[in-house]
């Protein structure tokens, strides 16, 4: 995995839809964050709760936790939890709108990467394929607004296809990380 560059492959856009393989998942959203160890990162996770990506992040040399804020948008909706300087929680990953007042003002925190795990999982929540891609659309509007760079996780499998196609209509660039040269070992 060693020749993921996302540094590089942002510097000619600033959004990337991201294809992920599902057995790859945990070892890609480690590499990413590494990648940007030194810039201001905002990471939204509907996936893990914030406690949980720290200490993955934390077992993984070179991740500058300093520079990361989350956006918890599980966590609540398991048990109560408390805004802190490092993370806001939503209250679920349904709360389309409530995610994205909050994205809108953590992206006027002048961020330099917004890094959003993942689109997939909104599935999960959402009635339509349609919302889905109308809320990613806004929110790649906000940041090219803000002057961010996003970074959009999709697991790659064939059931999300439809939601692939159409989100890479609005984001600017595909990184297939399934792609047996991206992920030499």
């Amino acid at each position: 995995m060693n020749n993921i560059n996302l540094v590089n492959d942002l510097s000619q856009c600033q959004s990337a839809l991201v294809l992920i393989p599902s057995i790859r998942y945990n070892d890609i959203i480690t590499l990413i964050p590494k990648q940007f160890s030194e810039e201001k990162i905002c990471y939204v996770t509907l996936n893990k709760t914030h406690n949980s990506l720290k200490e993955l992040f934390e077992s993984e040399n070179g991740i500058n936790l300093e520079h990361i804020v989350f956006i918890d948008a599980i966590t609540r909706s398991m048990t109560k939890a408390e805004n802190a300087d490092d993370c806001y929680f939503v209250s679920s990953p349904e709360a389309l709108t409530e995610l994205s007042i909050v994205i809108t003002e953590f992206l006027q925190q002048k961020f330099d990467y917004i890094i959003f795990d993942s689109i997939t999982t909104l599935l999960i929540y959402q009635k339509t394929e349609e919302s889905i891609i109308k809320f990613i659309s806004n929110i790649v509007g906000k940041i090219r607004t803000y002057g961010c760079k996003g970074i959009f996780y999709v697991l790659d499998i064939e059931k999300h296809r439809l939601l692939i196609e159409e989100a890479s209509m609005v984001i600017d660039k595909v990184i297939d990380l399934g792609k047996e040269d991206l992920l030499k070992i």
